[in-house]
Protein backbone atom coordinates (compact mmCIF):
# COMPACT_ATOMS: atom_id res chain seq x y z
CA UNK A 1 0.00 0.00 0.00
CA UNK A 2 1.41 3.49 -0.99
CA UNK A 3 2.19 5.96 1.99
CA UNK A 4 0.02 8.50 0.82
CA UNK A 5 -3.18 5.54 0.71
CA UNK A 6 -2.09 4.80 4.03
CA UNK A 7 -2.14 8.56 5.44
CA UNK A 8 -5.51 8.39 3.94
CA UNK A 9 -6.45 5.50 5.89
CA UNK A 10 -5.32 6.69 9.15
CA UNK A 11 -7.32 10.25 8.85
CA UNK A 12 -10.38 8.49 8.39
CA UNK A 13 -9.97 6.40 11.25
CA UNK A 14 -9.02 9.79 12.97
CA UNK A 15 -12.23 12.05 12.33
CA UNK A 16 -14.48 9.60 10.63
CA UNK A 17 -16.36 8.21 14.05
CA UNK A 18 -18.96 11.18 13.86
CA UNK A 19 -19.53 10.13 10.23
CA UNK A 20 -20.19 6.89 11.33
CA UNK A 21 -22.66 8.40 14.40
CA UNK A 22 -24.30 10.56 12.17
CA UNK A 23 -24.98 7.25 9.46
CA UNK A 24 -26.10 5.08 12.27
CA UNK A 25 -28.00 7.97 13.74
CA UNK A 26 -30.57 7.32 10.08
CA UNK A 27 -30.75 3.97 10.70
CA UNK A 28 -28.50 3.25 7.84
CA UNK A 29 -25.66 0.01 8.06
CA UNK A 30 -22.28 1.47 6.82
CA UNK A 31 -20.27 -1.34 5.40
CA UNK A 32 -16.15 -0.77 6.20
CA UNK A 33 -14.11 -1.04 3.26
CA UNK A 34 -11.56 -4.30 3.94
CA UNK A 35 -7.59 -3.66 3.06
CA UNK A 36 -5.64 -6.18 3.36
CA UNK A 37 -2.12 -4.95 4.79
CA UNK A 38 1.27 -5.29 3.05
CA UNK A 39 2.91 -8.54 4.63
CA UNK A 40 6.71 -7.67 6.35
CA UNK A 41 8.71 -10.27 7.17
CA UNK A 42 11.58 -10.06 9.39
CA UNK A 43 14.28 -12.09 10.07
CA UNK A 44 16.71 -11.31 12.80
CA UNK A 45 18.59 -13.71 15.55
CA UNK A 46 18.46 -10.99 18.02
CA UNK A 47 15.07 -11.44 19.92
CA UNK A 48 15.15 -7.98 21.45
CA UNK A 49 15.50 -6.27 17.26
CA UNK A 50 12.73 -9.01 16.39
CA UNK A 51 10.09 -7.84 18.77
CA UNK A 52 11.17 -3.61 18.69
CA UNK A 53 10.38 -4.02 14.73
CA UNK A 54 7.10 -6.03 15.15
CA UNK A 55 5.72 -3.87 17.55
CA UNK A 56 7.02 -0.43 15.18
CA UNK A 57 5.45 -2.15 11.80
CA UNK A 58 2.69 -3.33 13.07
CA UNK A 59 1.91 -0.09 14.98
CA UNK A 60 2.55 1.33 11.74
CA UNK A 61 0.08 -0.37 9.70
CA UNK A 62 1.68 -3.73 8.31
CA UNK A 63 0.96 -7.23 9.20
CA UNK A 64 4.16 -8.67 10.55
CA UNK A 65 5.94 -12.12 10.93
CA UNK A 66 8.94 -12.64 12.58
CA UNK A 67 11.68 -15.42 12.10
CA UNK A 68 14.35 -16.32 14.42
CA UNK A 69 16.95 -17.21 11.35
CA UNK A 70 17.20 -17.30 7.70
CA UNK A 71 15.92 -20.81 7.66
CA UNK A 72 12.87 -20.06 9.66
CA UNK A 73 12.05 -16.76 7.63
CA UNK A 74 12.47 -19.24 4.13
CA UNK A 75 9.72 -21.23 5.38
CA UNK A 76 7.50 -18.85 6.65
CA UNK A 77 8.00 -17.01 3.01
CA UNK A 78 7.09 -20.84 1.19
CA UNK A 79 4.02 -20.65 3.37
CA UNK A 80 2.40 -17.65 3.22
CA UNK A 81 2.55 -14.42 0.70
CA UNK A 82 5.51 -11.99 1.78
CA UNK A 83 5.46 -8.66 0.47
CA UNK A 84 8.75 -7.47 2.27
CA UNK A 85 11.59 -9.30 3.73
CA UNK A 86 13.48 -7.47 6.31
CA UNK A 87 16.74 -9.31 7.17
CA UNK A 88 19.89 -9.17 9.20
CA UNK A 89 23.20 -9.78 6.84
CA UNK A 90 24.66 -12.57 9.72
CA UNK A 91 22.34 -14.95 10.78
CA UNK A 92 22.99 -18.51 12.23
CA UNK A 93 22.34 -21.33 9.52
CA UNK A 94 21.54 -19.42 6.73
CA UNK A 95 22.58 -15.91 5.86
CA UNK A 96 20.61 -12.81 4.76
CA UNK A 97 22.93 -13.13 1.62
CA UNK A 98 21.78 -16.70 1.05
CA UNK A 99 18.29 -15.95 2.40
CA UNK A 100 18.19 -13.60 -0.54
CA UNK A 101 19.36 -15.66 -3.59
CA UNK A 102 16.65 -18.43 -2.33
CA UNK A 103 14.12 -16.20 -2.04
CA UNK A 104 14.80 -14.29 -5.74
CA UNK A 105 14.80 -17.56 -7.25
CA UNK A 106 11.55 -18.62 -5.42
CA UNK A 107 9.77 -15.74 -5.46
CA UNK A 108 11.34 -12.95 -8.02
CA UNK A 109 8.49 -10.39 -6.65
CA UNK A 110 9.57 -10.17 -3.27
CA UNK A 111 11.53 -7.13 -2.45
CA UNK A 112 14.24 -8.01 0.39
CA UNK A 113 15.94 -4.83 2.53
CA UNK A 114 19.26 -5.83 4.75
CA UNK A 115 20.02 -4.51 8.08
CA UNK A 116 23.36 -4.58 9.53
CA UNK A 117 25.41 -2.90 12.32
CA UNK A 118 28.66 -3.32 9.76
CA UNK A 119 28.78 -0.49 6.69
CA UNK A 120 31.45 -2.45 4.05
CA UNK A 121 29.98 -5.01 3.10
CA UNK A 122 31.28 -6.16 -0.25
CA UNK A 123 28.99 -8.59 -1.35
CA UNK A 124 25.64 -6.51 -0.19
CA UNK A 125 26.81 -3.70 -1.99
CA UNK A 126 26.91 -6.44 -5.36
CA UNK A 127 23.70 -7.57 -4.79
CA UNK A 128 22.34 -3.99 -4.56
CA UNK A 129 23.48 -2.91 -7.71
CA UNK A 130 22.42 -6.15 -9.06
CA UNK A 131 19.10 -5.15 -8.38
CA UNK A 132 18.57 -8.61 -6.17
CA UNK A 133 18.47 -6.63 -2.61
CA UNK A 134 16.25 -3.68 -2.91
CA UNK A 135 17.79 -1.69 0.18
CA UNK A 136 20.27 -1.83 3.38
CA UNK A 137 19.81 0.02 6.38
CA UNK A 138 22.62 0.66 9.09
CA UNK A 139 22.31 -0.34 12.94
CA UNK A 140 21.15 0.76 15.18
CA UNK A 141 18.12 2.34 13.43
CA UNK A 142 18.07 5.83 15.55
CA UNK A 143 15.03 6.88 13.40
CA UNK A 144 12.68 4.04 12.54
CA UNK A 145 10.65 6.04 10.37
CA UNK A 146 13.72 5.05 7.96
CA UNK A 147 13.30 1.57 7.61
CA UNK A 148 9.04 2.88 7.08
CA UNK A 149 10.68 4.79 4.06
CA UNK A 150 12.26 1.83 2.80
CA UNK A 151 9.59 -0.71 2.67
CA UNK A 152 7.70 2.02 1.27
CA UNK A 153 9.66 2.47 -1.76
CA UNK A 154 10.16 -1.37 -2.00
CA UNK A 155 6.31 -2.00 -2.18
CA UNK A 156 5.96 1.20 -4.65
CA UNK A 157 8.82 -0.96 -7.22
CA UNK A 158 7.30 -4.32 -6.06
CA UNK A 159 3.83 -3.28 -7.67
CA UNK A 160 4.82 -1.32 -10.46
CA UNK A 161 6.79 -4.36 -11.16
CA UNK A 162 3.73 -6.74 -11.09
CA UNK A 163 1.66 -4.28 -13.04
CA UNK A 164 4.10 -3.96 -15.65
CA UNK A 165 4.33 -8.00 -16.16
CA UNK A 166 0.33 -8.18 -16.34
CA UNK A 167 0.09 -5.72 -18.53
CA UNK A 168 2.82 -7.25 -20.75
CA UNK A 169 1.29 -9.77 -20.73
CA UNK A 170 -2.03 -9.33 -22.20
CA UNK A 171 -0.58 -6.99 -24.72
CA UNK A 172 1.22 -8.24 -27.37
CA UNK A 173 3.08 -6.39 -30.62
CA UNK A 174 4.33 -8.54 -33.03
CA UNK A 175 8.39 -8.12 -33.90
CA UNK A 176 7.83 -5.42 -36.90
CA UNK A 177 5.84 -3.26 -34.26
CA UNK A 178 8.42 -3.35 -31.69
CA UNK A 179 11.01 -2.69 -34.13
CA UNK A 180 9.25 0.51 -35.17
CA UNK A 181 8.61 2.28 -31.72
CA UNK A 182 11.99 1.62 -30.98
CA UNK A 183 13.12 3.96 -34.24
CA UNK A 184 9.86 6.08 -32.81
CA UNK A 185 11.67 6.15 -29.28
CA UNK A 186 14.76 7.38 -30.91
CA UNK A 187 13.26 10.48 -32.35
CA UNK A 188 13.12 9.20 -35.86
CA UNK A 189 10.08 10.36 -38.14
CA UNK A 190 7.90 8.30 -39.69
CA UNK A 191 9.63 8.99 -43.32
CA UNK A 192 12.75 7.82 -41.71
CA UNK A 193 11.31 4.60 -39.80
CA UNK A 194 10.00 3.41 -43.05
CA UNK A 195 13.53 3.57 -44.84
CA UNK A 196 14.93 2.41 -41.88
CA UNK A 197 13.28 -0.51 -41.97
CA UNK A 198 12.58 -0.57 -45.72
CA UNK A 199 8.82 -0.53 -46.18
CA UNK A 200 6.67 3.08 -47.24
CA UNK A 201 5.84 5.39 -44.97
CA UNK A 202 2.17 4.95 -45.29
CA UNK A 203 2.76 1.10 -44.00
CA UNK A 204 4.76 2.88 -40.55
CA UNK A 205 2.00 4.55 -39.86
CA UNK A 206 -0.30 1.73 -40.47
CA UNK A 207 1.67 0.08 -37.89
CA UNK A 208 1.92 3.28 -35.90
CA UNK A 209 -1.99 3.26 -35.90
CA UNK A 210 -2.35 -0.23 -34.12
CA UNK A 211 0.16 0.15 -31.80
CA UNK A 212 -1.87 3.11 -30.74
CA UNK A 213 -4.89 0.89 -30.48
CA UNK A 214 -2.73 -1.81 -28.42
CA UNK A 215 -1.64 0.22 -25.60
CA UNK A 216 -4.45 2.64 -25.29
CA UNK A 217 -2.63 5.87 -26.35
CA UNK A 218 -3.10 8.71 -28.97
CA UNK A 219 0.00 9.64 -29.81
CA UNK A 220 4.09 7.99 -30.59
CA UNK A 221 5.69 9.89 -26.96
CA UNK A 222 2.67 7.92 -25.20
CA UNK A 223 3.84 4.71 -27.08
CA UNK A 224 7.11 5.00 -26.30
CA UNK A 225 6.74 5.68 -22.97
CA UNK A 226 3.97 3.08 -22.45
CA UNK A 227 6.99 0.39 -24.09
CA UNK A 228 9.41 1.90 -22.08
CA UNK A 229 7.62 1.46 -18.87
CA UNK A 230 6.97 -2.39 -19.61
CA UNK A 231 10.70 -2.78 -20.40
CA UNK A 232 10.49 -3.05 -24.13
CA UNK A 233 12.88 -0.23 -24.79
Amino acid sequence: MALGVRQSILRMNTHGRSARERIASKGEVMQQPKTKPPVVLVADDDRDTRDMLESWLSATGYQVLTAADGRAALAIAKQQPVDVVVTDLKMPGLSGLNLLDILKELLPTVEVLFLSGEARMEDTIEALREGRAFDFLLKPLDNLGQLNLAIERALLHKYRSVMRAETASTVALSDRERQIIALVAEGLENREVGSRLCISENTVKNHLARIYGKLKVSNRVQAALACERMGWL
